[in-house]
């Protein structure tokens, strides 16, 4: 529980309905409570007349523990209706559901702090289960609320006709919500036709079931005219309660569920040591365990000190659960569309089947209004983005054959070797030594087939890894020393001279500076530059000298191939694989977008860039390329292109797709996963052209193979045998929870990703790229809060190509100029900051050791929130930790779409004091 501490048992009280006994079993338990000691009573919102309150009614009948008792109520309106129209009818300003929470957590802890010895706390809410709050905006039901506390809950049922139904729908509510309900108790209503409907024995076989204990309890006698005569019967009734064994067995059920909680939570770490085996940890290292008890927003409530009365602390979520995270954690919304698909489907087999929820994303996805508009035409489920690049894979290499074999065709050449008959072993040899094209530091996954379209890299490998293609040394985008630039890497400097090109002003050797990162992300515009020239003659020169194994040194590894033990590379590069913009798992590699579009320029349109007949002799002899001395383009034709995005896609970096930062350059083959689902569980689509499902539809043997494979007539091909289809598939493939969660996942983005926190950061960005200082981002202080209605929103580009992040340009830039810092880059939702360090590889620990304070709980930053404002999720208490991860030595850190602007800028205050120090 988010509110758990040792010496104060708390639990919620929740109704089925209104009238059904709330308050009586409240003051039951508050009255068994008090003689043994400090006992809360707390009406966070009361309606009706002061006469009638429930705090009166409990203050009244615990007199004789008067010291013992504490009752206070927050929020009172004098209208005897729901909460939500109470605070309209009072015509009073509704509180926030921020406020409202904040202020119930803060009471909360300001009891357990008073307690002497050990003591009980009981929430008694209004009405039913989602009976509306008094909170803006909308008036949440209490369900969802009440759900940031996260507090043990008792259910009373309803004795009433209907009751069954209506007890057993709140008890529902409240389990897809993520409550968990300690006890179902329910009145033995003293109408005899109420007793005939016998509900609880219905509900007690019911909830036996599913392990809840139900506790019966005598119905109290009728209200009487004289006060003071109905005062005493209460008080006998009350009296003959603790004296019968339903309270005190219900009591004592609470108290022990209280006791194994804790017992729980604190045996957990050494049981995971014993029996969990983690990804990407050593076991044999001495880092504790994470004991992560429940989530909300973008807090983890974490296990705390044992020394400590609060057994849980709360944990900000800053890689957002390995990049994942859309809204933050229990979401309500897909919460309930992942019980939509379990209850109407379950799980069903996908092979020439088909559903609503898999249907309705593909058209989606394919639609104007998803990544794969304008070019994709076909839609393949499989369960993660590893998998989903395994199958991104055999697509692409399958393309490239079918590509190879009309381009043989067409040349006069015969694909089968010279005769009718196909030398089977020579093409699967052939194929089996077929490479790929990519960066280094990309990563597609863990996957076998997916580790071998990575470089050796030594940290993601295993025995079998077998790297086959070759990686270019990408151009990074960096804000460094207060500067907008892109960094060279060695390679294209020693390649190719400068003396042709004339590049943006030049600092250093290989770092060169823009007015702003808009800048450096106008494609369109540097499409016409010296710079586009220059990336596009290196890519082709070094294709070109790939393909016709020029070198200038005697080994495949200096050529830039992959090489194996028997020595042995690629016969032939067969596709470009790239993760748009940003290479995650490598390093947090913001990649220079021209260069990605330069890439996929050269390998989509190899005939445009033919080479000069001479290998380059010298770095420094370069020659002007002129069509008299063309021999041949660096690739023979085309090559399949395969986007991942898998981390960066469906608005990580801003845009609905990267594509749009590369002027809209589309690919053959793309990869979704991730955030495609908020965050709740695994599903991956693998969008395909419709040149790519052909490849494995049409016969290869079919009468007009001799024709160009992209514009073969279809009348004339026939479709293949299985031999031919993709036979690749997951016993989970399209599964319905996980399509009917992406479907509630893509309606939600617009509103949020088009809002008003979004379109701030939009104008502030937009300020930031028309300043010409040489401070850039000087202009907007990024500790102040962001004040949204005085921003210019209009200047925002709606059309997702803008690039700009959550995270401040003023901040990057401050951050940039720190001694301790290298660089550091943003976009969208994600921070990158590389510190300097000579070791810089994956295995340096430099991030994690500089960074090691933000582990610890600290409160929010005074210059930031005032006292009595409380972050979304720190209601366990006034501080919390945050949870961060590294690679090597950049730390990066990463928000859902929804983080608040304000969390956002106190994570900032906490880095920059950090980098100050360090």
């Amino acid at each position: 529980m988010s509110l758990l501490s040792k010496n104060l048992r708390i639990h919620q009280i929740f109704g089925a309905n209104t009238n059904v006994g709330k308050t009586i079993l409240t003051t039951a338990l508050v009255r068994a409570s008090a003689a043994r000691g400090d006992t809360y009573y707390y009406k966070p919102v009361s309606t009706g007349p002061i006469d009638d309150a429930d705090d009166v009614h409990v203050q009244l009948h615990t007199r004789r523990w008067a010291s013992n008792v504490h009752i206070e109520c927050s929020y009172r309106y004098n209208d005897p209706v729901s909460p939500h129209l109470a605070v309209q009818m009072a015509k009073a300003s509704p509180p926030t559901t921020e406020t409202f929470v904040s202020s119930i957590a803060a009471y909360i802890r300001q009891c357990a702090e008073a307690t002497r010895g050990f003591g009980h706390m009981y929430v008694e809410t209004a009405g039913g289960v989602h009976s509306p709050t008094p909170c803006s905006p909308s008036f949440p039901t209490q369900a969802d609320a009440y759900r940031p506390l996260f507090l043990p809950t008792i259910l009373i049922g309803d004795a009433k006709l209907g009751g069954i139904s209506t007890t057993i729908a709140a008890y529902e509510a409240l389990i897809l919500r993520g409550y968990v309900v300690d006890a179902l108790v329910v009145f033995n209503d003293s109408n005899e036709k109420s007793k005939y409907y016998a509900n609880s024995e219905y509900l007690d076989t019911y909830f036996s079931e599913r392990g809840i204990a139900l506790s019966v309890i005598p119905h109290p006698p009728e209200k009487l005219e004289n006060e003071e005569e109905n005062r005493l019967i209460t008080e006998e009734y009350y009296d003959t309660l603790l004296n019968g064994p339903s309270v005190p067995r219900l009591f004592s059920h609470l108290d022990s569920l209280h006791y194994s909680r804790i017992t729980n939570l604190e045996s957990m770490a050494e049981r995971t040591k014993e029996k969990i085996w983690w990804p990407f940890v050593q076991h044999a290292s001495d880092g504790g365990v994470n004991v992560i008890d429940s989530a909300y927003g973008d807090f983890f409530n974490v296990l705390g000190s044992t020394s400590s009365s609060s057994v849980l602390h709360p944990q900000l979520d800053s890689s957002a659960s390995w990049w994942t995270q859309t809204f933050g954690h229990t979401n309500t919304r897909l919460t309930l569309a992942a019980a939509r698909a379990a209850g109407r489907y379950g799980h069903v087999m996908f092979p020439r089947a088909t559903h609503a929820p898999a249907l309705t994303l593909s058209e989606h996805l394919l639609s104007s209004h998803g990544p794969g508009h304008a070019w994709a035409s076909r839609v393949f489920f499989s369960d993660n983005g590893s998998t989903g690049m395994e199958v991104a894979l055999k697509m692409a290499l399958r393309t490239f054959v079918r590509r190879r074999e009309a381009w043989l065709l067409s040349n006069g050449k015969n694909p089968t070797g010279g005769d009718d008959s196909i030398d089977h072993t020579s093409k699967r040899a052939y194929e089996r030594r077929l490479g790929i094209i990519g960066l280094k530091g990309s990563y597609h996954g863990d996957t076998i087939g997916t580790m071998d379209a990575c470089e050796e890299s030594g940290v993601y490998t295993c025995e079998w890894h077998d790297c086959k293609g070759f990686w270019f040394d990408p151009p990074r985008v960096v804000v460094k020393r207060g500067h907008a630039a892109v960094e060279l890497p060695c390679g294209i400097i020693e390649e190719l001279s400068t003396q042709d090109f004339s590049f943006p002003e030049k600092n250093t050797k290989t770092l060169f500076t823009f007015p702003s990162l808009a800048h450096i992300y106008d494609v369109s515009s540097r499409l016409k530059t010296s710079m586009y020239k220059e990336y596009t003659t290196y890519i082709a020169r070094k294709l070109w000298t790939l393909r016709f194994g020029l070198q200038r040194s005697d080994t495949a590894r200096d050529r830039g191939l992959s090489e194996d033990a028997s020595g042995d590379s690629p016969t032939e590069l067969a596709a470009l694989v790239l993760e748009p913009l940003l290479l995650g798992a490598g390093g947090m590699i913001f990649v220079d977008p021209l260069f990605q579009r330069a890439l996929i320029d050269v390998v989509r349109n190899p005939l445009e860039f033919p080479i000069p007949i001479q290998p380059i002799k010298t770095p420094t002899t370069t020659p002007t390329i002129k069509s008299e001395v063309i021999a041949e383009p660096p690739l023979p034709h085309s090559l399949p292109i395969v986007f991942d995005e898998v981390f960066t896609g469906f608005h990580r970096l801003g845009p609905l797709t990267p594509q749009h930062l590369l002027d809209n350059a589309h690919p053959d083959i793309a990869v979704y996963a991730k955030m495609l689902t908020g965050g709740l569980l695994p599903l991956a689509v693998t969008l395909a052209s419709k040149e790519v499902f052909d490849a494995f539809y049409f016969a290869p043997e079919s009468a007009s193979a001799s024709a160009s494979f992209e514009t073969r007539d279809q009348n004339q091909t026939k479709p293949g045998g299985k031999e031919h289809a993709l036979l690749h598939g997951h016993s989970y493939t399209a599964h319905t929870i996980g399509c009917e969660v992406a479907n509630e996942t893509v309606k939600m983005m617009p509103d949020i990703v088009d809002g008003v926190e979004h379109l701030a950061m939009k104008s502030i960005w937009s300020e930031t790229s028309r300043s010409s200082g040489e401070n850039q981002g000087s202009t907007l202080e990024w500790k102040h809060p962001v004040m949204l209605d005085s921003l210019n929103a209009g200047v925002a580009d709606r059309s997702g190509a803008q690039i700009y992040s959550l995270w401040h340009p003023a901040f990057l830039s401050d951050v940039s100029q720190l001694t301790s810092v290298e660089d550091v880059m943003a976009l969208g939702t994600v921070l990158a900051i590389r510190l300097k360090d000579l070791d810089g590889n994956y295995t340096s620990t430099s991030a994690e050791t500089v960074f090691e304070p933000l582990s610890r709980i600290l409160p929010p930053s005074t210059s930031s929130f005032t006292s009595t404002k409380t972050l979304p999720g720190t209601l366990s208490a006034p501080g919390y930790a945050i949870h961060f991860r590294t690679l090597g030595n950049v730390a990066y850190f990463m928000t859902s779409l929804n983080t608040s602007l304000d969390l956002i800028r106190e994570m900032q205050e906490r880095i920059w004091r950090i980098l100050k120090k360090s």
